[in-house]
């Protein structure tokens, strides 16, 4: 993906024939998502002001110049972050003309560096604890249900366990995203993904939201919420201020602020619990249920072949398909 820095030192060496007009630019940030482009824009900063702390160069950067920035981080920084930033390092190099033979951060130096700082910083990254159908039950007890935040978070929490889907696209979703079905044996919502983070473009996505008329039915406390919030179009989930006011559509980092708060008012053990938790909680639960790999990964937006969606199957058949609980083992 080019990554164009927006506004270069003027010491920099300018590479392109021509500066990029603001609608070009525009059209850049659009190729990615916005937490996505202001993550690159984080990187190329750290690594400016880096070069300048050294007197180095940073475009084109030397070999020895990014191996160095490696070494210098790598007592500071998880090694997925400084991967990320040698990156879009590499990015910033191609969208500024720099073939590819040239690319400092292609160069054997670096790959030799970023190898070593795998071998020495060879640990698990920390992964989302699941929340499952049994802690959502415990949340929504421990939720107040009588008040527009009370009510917000277990409709977000509900919504969120049961759709599988990313939190980003949980905060997008608009009430015009929701189609609600009364035909049949059907009854719920489909759920539109305008865009996601596997489709960039925007082609769209559904979701399935079953009623179930439990107390944990996602459409129940959805259209309670809705209807208490009188919110008919945008925004589904939104702020509230300490007055019990609407806001903004929530940001998705709330998402995790939501969670957390919610997993310590109910008691649950201690965990990573995060805004991911109720992704990794839909995947686990379904997989411990005896779903097949390919609705999960349906239903939650996931590639069938996703070595994620395929972790958290072999995880859930480690307690529930094991052949050391055959009856009389041991």
């Amino acid at each position: 993906m080019p990554i164009v820095h927006l506004n270069p030192q003027p010491s920099l060496p300018a590479l392109t024939d021509e500066p990029l007009d603001p609608e070009t630019v525009e059209l850049l940030r659009g190729s990615v998502s916005p937490s996505t482009w202001r993550a690159y824009e984080r990187d190329l900063h750290t690594i400016e002001a880096w070069c300048r702390s050294r007197g180095v160069r940073p475009l084109p950067a030397s070999p020895s110049t990014v191996a160095n920035y490696v070494g210098a981080m790598s007592k500071e920084l998880a090694a997925t972050t400084i991967e990320r930033r040698v990156a879009t390092w590499s990015s910033w190099h191609k969208a500024n003309g720099v073939p590819k033979e040239e690319n400092p951060c292609s160069s054997e130096l670096v790959r030799k560096a970023l190898r070593g700082l795998r071998r020495l910083r060879s640990s698990k990254p920390t992964k989302a604890t699941p929340l499952v159908m049994d802690d959502l039950t415990k949340i929504l007890n421990a939720t107040p249900g009588h008040d527009l935040r009370g009510l917000r978070d277990r409709a977000l929490l509900t919504v969120g366990l049961a759709l599988g889907r990313r939190r980003s696209e949980l905060v997008a979703l608009n009430v015009e995203d929701l189609q609600r079905i009364t035909s049949g044996e059907r009854n719920g919502y489909v759920v539109t993904i305008q865009r996601s983070k596997t489709d960039q473009e925007g082609h769209g996505d559904s979701s399935w939201l079953r009623w179930s008329g439990r107390p944990t039915c996602p459409v129940e406390v959805l259209d309670t919420w809705l209807r208490a919030a009188s919110i008919t179009s945008g925004p589904v989930f939104r702020s509230i201020d300490r007055r019990g006011n609407l806001g903004e559509r929530l940001s998705d980092r709330s998402v995790a602020l939501i969670v957390r708060a919610a997993a310590t008012r109910a008691g649950l053990p201690e965990g990573h619990w995060s805004g991911h938790s109720l992704r990794a909680g839909y995947a686990t639960d379904h997989a411990r249920r005896g779903a097949s790999t390919r609705s999960i990964a349906r239903g939650g937006g996931w590639s069938p072949t996703s070595p994620v969606v395929n972790g958290y199957v072999r995880h859930a058949a480690v307690w529930d398909d094991n052949a050391s609980d055959t009856e009389k083992w041991l």
